[in-house]
């Protein structure tokens, strides 16, 4: 028996979608330097793009955490093609699967070409819970995988500067998406791969959105940290609350809670590179994503003494966006 759509959040969900709407995939690789640190981050963004009176474009952005530079290159809507099984995505010549992605595209100075396989994929089953099955969301969201390797080579240029090409062998990548409407008006969102002094894989990821319901609004929280094939998974679906957030002179400290644990995030940002979000379908808003954060999460189990230690890693070269009044995500 077929599962619908939108039982499978990997696959292209805007079918019969002309106006209001966008959808995009989040593709992150990660280069290890000589020592095994990550040396730099590149995410590769695809997508498509109807505003609210039926005007489309597809879209691929790329962001690099070497400066922070990004690219915006845009293709029309026809350009974009999806097929499901496999699973793949298309836009011009530029190809995004499950086992891989071909670029070679220019715009105005800037280009990018890239041919890359993934290995050993790591999804997370419906990360949205039971608001997976609420129709009129305005953002959905999926993770795709939380852990992958990645093997092949990136070649980016970024307006007639001096290119470098990028050699992965393997780097580590990281895949989610995003569909709907309009991105929230305010959140915090975090990802952290290859945490320091770890045996296994290890990967974080978190987000806190101010969520329209209805004719009011609630905070709302998703967060996994993933752990050598271990899933820990934090939720306001699953009674999770926000016991703090802050945010002063570039230190963002959040701590989080459940029926069972304790956590802390603390991330300390530099200059963030500009990306392109939606409102209402309409890729016209600027927002900030820095890929050179450093994160540190704790996490303990709760006990009537004391808390036991379960987790206590620092990755660097983090991506974290920070976007609107984050104070008004600090009341609950």
């Amino acid at each position: 028996m077929l599962l619908p759509r939108f039982l499978k959040p990997t696959l292209f969900q805007g079918v019969g979608k002309t106006k209001g709407y966008f959808e995009g995939w989040y593709f992150k690789q990660s280069l290890f330097d000589k020592k095994n640190h990550i040396q730099r981050t590149i995410a590769i963004i695809p997508g498509i793009s109807w505003d609210a009176n039926g005007a489309g474009h597809a879209f691929i952005q790329t962001i690099d955490s070497k400066d922070g530079s990004s690219t915006y290159f845009r293709f029309p809507v026809e350009a974009f093609s999806f097929q499901d099984r496999p699973f793949s995505i298309q836009i011009d010549t530029n190809r995004f699967s499950l086992e891989g992605l071909h670029l070679d595209a220019q715009h105005n100075g800037s280009s990018i070409v890239a041919d890359l396989t993934f290995h050993n994929l790591t999804p997370i089953s419906n990360i949205m819970g039971p608001y997976k099955y609420i129709p009129f969301m305005e953002c959905n969201h999926g993770i795709i995988s939380m852990y992958h390797e990645v093997q092949g080579y990136i070649t980016l240029i970024h307006e007639n500067q001096e290119g470098d090409r990028l050699t992965l062998a393997p780097g580590i990548g990281y895949i989610e998406k995003d569909w709907g409407r309009s991105m929230p008006s305010s959140w915090i969102w975090i990802n952290a791969t290859n945490f320091e002094g770890t045996a296994g894989p290890v990967s974080f990821f978190f987000s806190l959105a101010k969520v329209p319901w209805r004719c009011h609004h609630f905070n709302g929280f998703i967060s996994v940290l993933y752990v050598d094939g271990r899933e820990f998974r934090f939720a306001t679906y699953k009674q999770g609350r926000i016991d703090l957030l802050e945010y002063q002179a570039g230190v963002l400290r959040i701590l989080l809670s459940d029926t069972r644990y304790k956590v802390e995030i603390m991330v300390r940002t530099s200059e963030a590179g500009e990306l392109l979000a939606p409102v209402q379908g309409a890729m016209d808003h600027r927002i900030g994503e820095c890929n050179n954060a450093w994160v540190r999460v704790v996490i303990k189990a709760k006990h009537k003494m004391t808390d036991a230690p379960l987790f206590d890693g620092i990755a660097t070269r983090s991506g974290v966006e920070l976007v609107g009044d984050l104070g008004s995500l600090a009341i609950s």
